[in-house]
């Protein structure tokens, strides 16, 4: 089912804290979405070929995908994705609630020229094909109690755990009785980053490197091993000029079934108006399926909130020796309060 009225994105953020004596900061952060979309990643997108058990197709762990078809992408939902209490200390931040992995706290945040729409993970996929996303991550709207450390010479380290995990709270759409999907707990993630301009340059790298690891629980769970991801980003920005490199390897759990993506970004800022030409690349033994995007676009600062962009993407899907191409002219408004 292909979504025929405009996709939309509703993010709302706030936070309250205090202050203590002693320097320390607590306090709670909230986090809720409203989407209407195609689901991005998720399951049962029509034209793939996964594996199935007694005529029942198998949903990859990490990434979702599976051969199932005819499941609808165009219903709207509201997301809970961040409801937790916090402790800063001069050294340590706790968190403890709904929020995100030690692999998504310290991954870099480089400009895009588009919000919703990129070429590897994006909000939502208006082709149907492409399935390149290096931000993936095995605990999405999960409770997670998490630790980071203080940014020391640029340097900074974070852990988390999870005990258990929705695999389709935001990024796909519930599978139904018909698709076998193991349910995953005990999630464990590790990371570090750094960030630091150089005084003589004024040019900034930023870098980050995570590593996610969960249990397959559930009454299939035998059907499937323990899923994993390790992730990588490189970020440099020069004056108006950012350039970022990221890249993502795991499993979906099912005989080892490997997923791989790669994605690079290049952003140019002029005055209110933002360039961007962005590539990426995704591949899944799971589904025997890799694609590759280009996205060319500009945006502009309309006000003091408002956001106007116009593009054009191209996505190449190879599967089962036949290749599927999509061309989409893209525009994206936005507001910002």
């Amino acid at each position: 089912m292909r979504k025929d009225s405009p996709y939309a994105d509703l993010t709302l953020r706030g936070s309250s804290e205090t202050l203590t004596d002693q320097g320390w900061r607590y306090g709670v952060e909230l986090g809720a979405r409203l989407t209407s979309g195609d689901g991005r990643r998720g399951l049962a997108r029509p034209g793939l070929t996964g594996p199935d058990v007694s005529g029942r197709p198998v949903a990859g762990l990490l990434t979702g995908l599976s051969g199932e078809a005819a499941l609808d992408d165009a219903s709207a939902r509201l997301i809970a994705d961040q409801a937790q209490i916090y402790l800063q200390t001069a050294w340590v931040k706790l968190r403890a609630g709904l929020g995100d992995t030690a692999a998504e706290l310290e991954a870099s945040d480089p400009l895009h020229v588009f919000r919703l729409t990129r070429a590897q993970g994006a909000v939502f996929d208006l082709s149907g094909l492409n399935i390149a996303d290096t931000g993936l991550t095995l605990a999405d709207a999960a409770p997670t109690v998490s630790v980071q450390s203080r940014r020391i010479v640029g340097l900074r380290f974070a852990a988390s755990f999870a005990p258990d995990s929705d695999p389709c709270a935001q990024a796909c759409h519930p599978a139904g009785p018909e698709v076998l999907r193991a349910d995953l707990g005990s999630i464990w993630s590790v990371a570090a980053s750094f960030d630091r301009r150089a005084p003589s340059t004024g040019v900034r790298w930023s870098a980050s490197l995570g590593f996610e690891t969960a249990q397959a629980q559930g009454p299939v769970a035998g059907l499937f091993g323990d899923p994993w991801l390790m992730r990588g980003e490189l970020v440099r920005q020069a004056g108006d000029l950012t350039l970022s490199l990221s890249g993502l390897t795991g499993s979906d759990g099912y005989q080892d079934a490997e997923y791989d993506s790669i994605g690079f970004g290049l952003a140019y800022e002029q005055g209110d108006w933002l360039y961007g030409a962005e590539l990426g690349y995704g591949q899944s033994d799971l589904v025997s399926t890799e694609t590759a995007s280009v996205l060319l676009g500009a945006s502009r600062l309309v006000g003091a909130n408002g956001l106007l962009g116009l593009g054009v993407m191209s996505v190449r899907e190879s599967a089962a020796g036949m290749d599927r191409d999509s061309v989409q002219v893209l525009v994206e408004t936005g507001l910002r309060f």
